[in-house]
């Protein structure tokens, strides 16, 4: 069984029925989890686990999360991908192997990918329409018996990325605070993604608004982001958008674009390249790598002691929008 998805929060819900419905929650003797994400990792381990007889129950469940292998840039040796191969040939009626990944970028160029998803039970899961993000979140609230004042709640839809797992772990939090919250808590309790605040500045960048992104920049400022980081996090998403322009133009599918770019991006998803094709829908390639070179020329005075970073990384900003 294979699943996967860019909804972490889903997957740990259907993972968990999953379970209860072949072994019981409290049945850890026939519930075994590998991280296929630590090392040393051997699927002939996990293969000898499932080929193991249940222990005093008719069925056992395998569980191997985080499994890269199914990516682009990563594999498991020879041996092991052989031996997979052969188990997945056969039919256990006691065991149960779980395979998930939580990402969109599986490489379905991959013969084991191809194997797992013509002969394996295969659940996708996807984060929610903003639409449907929303609902979750308003019966999240109110289970808690949360009053939240309307600019409140948008302000938390904001900071939360459509995340199930993110808005389930801050209501919770905010349910310990106090039962009515405006914005001041939100502001003060729920942090912002990063990932976010970078998309914000690159698009705020690419619609030449200097004012919106000294704003976005100066609440960077107050939590303490080093110049140089936020310059590197900005030049992969430039990267990133660059390359997704280019594969559009010659007019590869959004699946296509992962599995070419996910080895140099792991997080990468559908999500994301829907992003990077918003972004460079109304921007020219080459205004995108003049942006580059200036965060290059930028890097390299500021390391060298020529350029104060924060000073610098302003004066980026003016130019870049200019």
């Amino acid at each position: 069984m294979l699943i996967y998805g860019n909804e972490r929060f889903l997957l740990n819900e259907m993972l968990h029925a999953i379970i209860l419905d072949r072994v019981k929650e409290q049945d850890q003797m026939n519930t075994v989890f590998y991280d296929a994400m630590v090392q040393p990792f051997s699927m002939r381990a996990v293969l000898e686990d499932a080929d193991t007889l249940p222990f005093f129950s008719d069925h056992k469940v395998v569980v191997v999360q985080n499994a890269h292998f199914l990516t682009k840039g990563s594999n498991l040796n020879p041996g092991d991908l052989e031996a997979l191969k052969n188990f997945l040939d056969q039919d256990f009626q006691s065991t149960t192997l779980i395979f998930t990944h939580d990402n969109d970028n599986l490489d379905t160029s991959k013969e084991l990918v191809k194997k797992l998803m013509s002969s394996a039970e295969v659940h996708r899961v996807k984060k929610l329409e903003p639409y449907a993000f929303k609902e979750y979140l308003k019966n999240e609230i109110k289970a808690r018996k949360l009053l939240m004042t309307p600019q409140a709640f948008e302000e938390l839809v904001l900071r939360l990325d459509d995340s199930m797992m993110a808005a389930h772990r801050e209501c919770d939090k905010l349910s310990l605070y106090q039962a009515k919250i405006d914005v001041a808590e939100i502001e003060a309790l729920v942090s912002r993604p990063l990932d976010n605040e970078i998309f914000h500045l690159v698009n705020a960048v690419m619609d030449k608004d200097l004012k919106r992104a000294m704003s976005i920049w100066n609440d960077m400022l107050i939590l303490n982001m080093e110049p140089l980081s936020f310059v590197g996090l900005i030049a992969s998403q430039l990267r990133l958008m660059y390359q997704v322009s280019l594969l559009n133009a010659e007019g590869y599918h959004r699946e296509d674009m992962i599995n070419l770019l996910s080895a140099g991006t792991p997080s990468l998803n559908v999500g994301r390249i829907n992003r990077m094709l918003a972004l460079s829908k109304n921007t020219q390639p080459q205004r995108i790598l003049e942006i580059l070179n200036r965060l290059a020329a930028l890097d390299q005075r500021s390391k060298v002691g020529l350029l104060d970073k924060k000073f610098g990384f302003e004066l980026f900003l003016i130019e870049a929008t200019h």
